[in-house]
């Protein structure tokens, strides 16, 4: 089947442009296709079809003759933060657009090659309308895009897979940190201008068929570097951060990596219609670029799933836990109050606990169509910023989330 290069080019502008706000592992989306997402975000060992590349490149080796599936996800979140001066605002940056589509080929007996596109990482909040007196009307926008073609190998019980990775990421910060009882502040990035960065990186992963009912599967995502122009640096002058590294007011550096991720999974078949999965995720933020200067940590994330399936339909339930990867630095430096403070405001990816639920109709041979909702109950965290400023009340956010998609499965 033979994509269009108009159709290639709407798609990727669709997933560049969606502001697409945090995603419920970090700064990561907690799975991708309508299936997967139903189950908790599992599917490292659980094959669905095509869109089964993004999880783990080795479960196209269990396709079944040709496939595209394509989807979009509906994204919400509710972000609240108090700014610098004690009124609360909502982050109007409160719904996204997320497209995926994916394609796989049996090439033969033991070969199946694939393609997928999606939205697979953002964050963004929007606070430019709200009071003067919230101090800083700060706007975020991060939206990572994947090219995934894949190749995978089978035999009778195992299957490897391999996939180039091309990143395409954009990231965009802007602010007002006016006082209106100083008289004193500045604009950064005034016009939201964003620097976008094109990079390469690699997933690969493997399972096996521990017998008929069990299969046991791992990947590995590798981090992928991207240094976007100078937002980072510049939002930092901001606040007077512009020494040299390891100085009490060092700048921030530029680098924003995409982090690399190690994940296991399992996938039951209790019988002819039940099936158990379980996921077990590390998003590596502690060592990537950017995200471990602004004190993040690596991310555990936990899934499980459940299915049950006739011979038309389908549906299923899951639960998500990812802890919080942020590490608060405390008040005990300017630099510090400044970091925790970037953080809590602008990239809150706080969340925790998601709650996943869905199912899929048969509606010809040939076409599925399937949707799922994701249900994130909110967090609240606080950081103290007395170093920035002693008259500063602490800085507080709060953040859930919900997500709606729907995807559509043609097998050929």
């Amino acid at each position: 089947m033979k994509f269009s290069r108009s159709a290639v080019a709407v798609l990727v502008l669709a997933a560049l442009s969606s502001q697409q706000a945090l995603a419920t592992n970090g700064a990561a989306m907690m799975a991708v296709g309508s299936q997967n997402t139903a189950l908790g975000g599992t599917g490292v060992a659980n094959f669905t079809g095509a869109d089964s590349a993004f999880a783990n490149p080795a479960m196209l080796a269990k396709s079944q003759g040709n496939e595209v599936t394509g989807g979009i996800v509906l994204f919400k979140p509710d972000v609240t933060n108090n700014g610098m001066g004690g009124s609360v605002a909502s982050s109007s940056a409160n719904t996204s657009y997320i497209p995926d589509v994916s394609y796989s080929n049996r090439m033969s007996d033991s070969l199946t090659f694939g393609v997928a596109m999606a939205g697979i990482a953002g964050m963004g909040v929007d606070y430019t309308g709200a009071s003067a007196s919230t101090h800083i009307k700060a706007k975020t926008e991060l939206s990572i895009l994947h090219i995934v073609p894949t190749i995978a190998y089978n035999q009778a019980n195992y299957g490897v897979g391999f996939s180039p990775v091309v990143q395409y990421g954009s990231l965009m910060i802007s602010y007002n940190n006016y006082n209106p009882s100083t008289l004193q502040g500045m604009d950064n990035n005034p016009s939201h201008k964003a620097d976008s960065k094109t990079s390469m990186g690699y997933a690969f992963g493997g399972y096996f068929d521990v017998s008929p009912v069990l299969t046991l599967a791992a990947s590995y995502s590798s981090e992928i570097k991207a240094k976007y122009g100078t937002q980072l640096s510049v939002a930092g002058q901001g606040f007077g951060l512009t020494g040299a590294a390891g100085t009490a007011m060092a700048a921030f550096g530029d680098d924003l990596n995409q982090p690399a991720q190690i994940k296991f999974g399992a996938a039951f078949a209790m019988s002819d219609a039940v099936k158990l999965t379980a996921d077990y995720k590390s998003i590596q933020y502690g060592s990537a670029g950017g995200w471990k200067d602004f004190n993040w940590k690596n991310q555990t994330v936990v899934s499980v799933g459940a299915k049950y399936s006739t011979g038309s339909y389908w549906i299923g339930a899951g639960y998500n836990h990812a802890d919080n990867p942020i590490a608060v630095l405390g008040d005990t430096t300017y630099r510090n109050a400044v970091v925790d403070f970037f953080n809590n405001m602008m990239f809150p990816g706080i969340v925790k606990s998601s709650y996943t639920f869905g199912g899929g109709y048969t509606l010809s041979k040939e076409m599925d169509i399937e949707a799922a909702a994701v249900i994130t109950p909110k967090v609240n965290t606080s950081v103290n910023v007395t170093k920035i400023n002693a008259m500063l009340p602490a800085n507080a956010t709060s953040h859930a989330q919900s997500s709606y998609s729907v995807s559509l499965r043609y097998k050929f």
